[in-house]
């Protein structure tokens, strides 16, 4: 059995808007490719930047 992690980093400034969407559309196209591939999305998790410390 394999295992990857895909992750992703959103900006958390509110006025990052089109960046925060483009890294979205990122980590779909990434989980889609890794579907293709045969991997099943068993888990995900967010941090906030509190969380993080």
């Amino acid at each position: 059995m394999d295992f990857t992690t895909v992750q992703t980093t959103l900006p958390i400034n509110d006025t990052e808007h089109l960046a925060r969407a483009r890294k979205v559309a990122e980590r779909l196209n990434n989980l889609r490719a890794h579907g293709r591939y045969g991997y099943t999305l068993a888990n995900t998790l967010t941090i906030t930047k509190d969380q993080a410390k």
